[in-house]
């Protein structure tokens, strides 16, 4: 899907969808639709609405700051480098991770590949989403949808942003990007704090370990997101174009890089702090199984003089006198007794028990 947002005239930026229609064999392309919401477009991509019903777009170059493609097609992504003038990486090249891949020039353009965090589910995930600044416009690309990037076009449809070129929307949706990783952080600390009270009860044992888990993966992309992001603002620092708020903007990606710098030690406390608990819960788990191991052991040697004793006058030997007593059985069991409380109470005066 394409959306542009451009800047109107009462300085409000406002996003619109450009439909393609499919293209017909034998027929010229059909110009592209204007829909004013996600609903409208994909409505005419499902055939409930008819290509007349939407008003073809006016293009203007100058007015559009921002051109978003999310999971486009090749007639989409076409469509938009032929307007545009600018070539879109593919899926093979968003994956690459070194740094002449993900930042470099191109002509008078700013190439750069940034790692964004997301969930799907529980999962924590990573996306990489191609930008490219050319004068006043943004382009960006990714192949899946970005849960962070929907929160930005709704602060932009409500106006919490006033962007007033692609410069400030990549620096406002990399601001943004930085402040869910803090509370990527933050919501870890909570969880790893309510682990930690379940890592000594061992019948919780594979929801801890799962849980446990769960945090270390989530903590692993948030420091990929965070060591991104800090090459990109430090690479974005040296090619700031001459502007009259270079220097707020400069500024501004100054306070990002303090604030990345602040969190990065954060990541590195939770690694140990996953360690710690995975060690006390798998050691709670083995001091439990010890005591238990423990009750076996003590019953078994409690039980061996009885044992011992019971076999002694079971061999029914003829020159045995006890067994031709009347008090022969009750002697036996007595001293079968006798002779398990003395180990019991041996084993605790040794302070085995």
């Amino acid at each position: 899907m394409i959306t542009l947002y451009r800047l109107h005239d009462d300085g409000r930026l406002r996003g619109e969808h450009i439909v393609l229609p499919d293209p017909q064999p034998g027929q010229p392309d059909a110009p592209p639709r204007l829909a004013d919401s996600a609903e409208e477009a994909a409505a005419l991509h499902a055939g409930l609405l008819a290509d007349d019903e939407l008003a073809p777009p006016i293009l203007v170059r100058s007015d559009v700051l921002w051109i978003d493609l999310c999971e486009p097609d090749e007639q989409e992504k076409r469509w938009v480098s032929e307007q545009f003038t600018v070539e879109l990486p593919d899926v093979e090249e968003l994956e690459e991770i070194e740094s002449s891949s993900r930042f470099y020039l191109e002509g008078d353009g700013i190439h750069v590949v940034s790692l964004f965090p997301h969930r799907k589910g529980r999962e924590p995930q990573t996306a990489n989403v191609a930008f490219h600044l050319h004068g006043r416009q943004l382009i960006s690309m990714r192949h899946e949808d970005i849960g962070l990037l929907r929160l930005f076009r709704n602060h932009l449809r409500r106006q919490r942003l006033s962007p007033e070129d692609g410069w400030e929307v990549l620096l406002a949706l990399l601001a943004m990007k930085v402040d869910y990783l803090a509370d990527e952080i933050e919501d870890i600390y909570r969880a790893l704090e309510a682990l930690g009270k379940q890592a000594v009860h061992p019948e919780a044992l594979e929801d801890t370990l799962h849980g446990i888990l769960l945090q270390e993966r989530y903590n692993d992309k948030v420091r990929q997101s965070l060591l991104d992001s800090q090459r990109l603002l430090r690479q974005l620092t040296r090619h700031l174009p001459s502007a009259p708020r270079q220097k707020s903007r400069r500024q501004e990606i100054r306070d990002m890089l303090r604030d990345i710098d602040s969190l990065n030690p954060h990541t590195t406390f939770i690694f140990d702090k996953v360690n710690f608990l995975l060690d006390a819960s798998i050691g709670f788990t083995n001091l439990d199984q010890s005591r238990i191991i423990k009750i076996f052991s003590v019953a078994a040697v409690v039980f061996m003089p009885p044992t011992l004793i019971a076999s002694i006058y079971g061999m029914n030997f003829h020159w045995m006198p006890e067994l031709d007593e009347d008090w022969g059985y009750p002697f036996a069991l007595c001293l079968m007794g006798v002779s398990a409380l003395s180990t019991y109470l041996f084993f605790k005066w040794k302070k085995w028990l």
